[in-house]
């Protein structure tokens, strides 16, 4: 089985989810004509990253009357993408997966960041589980950024037995004498896609907020870890992928542990 997928890391609004819904709408339908079966976007896609105070104006129930317009395009394609959630007035940096005019998954992030220039432990609260949807591509999880770099979450993850893990990024650039983030998250994400034997999408928005440089250059990975495709670095884009899941079967078996890991998991 095929699958076509576009990663598209755009650069959004700070507050405005009107002018980034539209902005949405606008790659969904370009995805569509490219005959695509998925489409994703960043981490807090609808509203901007470094929300504050907006939190509580911006954020949006799962079934706000808004997100009906998403829901009624997912009907032609699957669409994965972040938003800033208000549960019964708790809030959450959350991600949805729509598929066939429905939501099939609303995930919380696990884990916020809250040190340096992030102040997400400041507005948002935690998730408190990795959550797994089974689709007509596979079994999809999705992790949201500082996810990604917490051994629990990516141990979740696997006993799930994950073929695609979305990793939805609002990421800063930086870099010093020892590392260069966009080199790290290759790393960190290879490195799980290889163990796993999972086809692994980062998508990472682009473009300036706040006077913060958000790097883009999303990726494909293979489920032996290597790049497939790769976007610039800092410029909003949409990227397409071929993405054969018959890999999928070659790849679990070409690493063994896996078999380990579920003997463990049952005792």
């Amino acid at each position: 089985m095929k699958m076509k997928v576009e990663l598209c890391q755009i650069n959004t609004v700070l507050g405005d989810i009107d002018k980034n819904l539209k902005k949405i709408e606008f790659y969904i339908e370009k995805a569509k004509n490219d005959e695509c079966d998925m489409v994703v976007f960043p981490e807090l896609a609808l509203t901007g990253y470094n929300l504050r105070d907006l939190v509580y104006d911006v954020s949006l129930d799962v079934n706000d009357a808004f997100l009906d317009i998403l829901k009624e395009q997912s009907k032609n394609i699957d669409i994965v993408l972040g938003y800033s959630q208000n549960d019964k007035n708790y809030f959450f940096n959350s991600a949805l997966y729509l598929s066939e005019g429905k939501i099939k998954l609303n995930y919380k992030k696990n884990y916020l960041p809250d040190y340096g220039m992030f102040e997400e432990g400041r507005y948002f609260s935690s998730g408190k589980s990795i959550e797994t949807v089974d689709t007509k591509f596979g079994r999809v999880t999705i992790l949201i950024c500082e996810d990604m770099f917490h051994i629990s979450a990516q141990n979740e993850a696997l006993v799930n037995s994950t073929d695609i893990l979305i990793v939805l990024s609002a990421s800063p650039f930086w870099s010093d004498s020892r590392s260069i983030k966009p080199e790290l998250w290759k790393s960190v994400c290879s490195n799980f896609a290889q163990l796993s034997g999972s086809y692994l999408f980062f998508n990472n928005r682009a473009g300036f907020e706040d006077g913060v440089g958000f790097f883009g250059n999303s990726f494909f990975l293979s489920p032996f870890g290597k790049i497939i495709k790769e976007a610039k670095m800092f410029k909003e884009e949409a990227i397409m992928c071929d993405i054969d899941l018959n890999n999928l079967k070659r790849a679990k078996s070409f690493m063994p542990v896996l078999k380990n890991e579920v003997n463990c998991n049952d005792e």
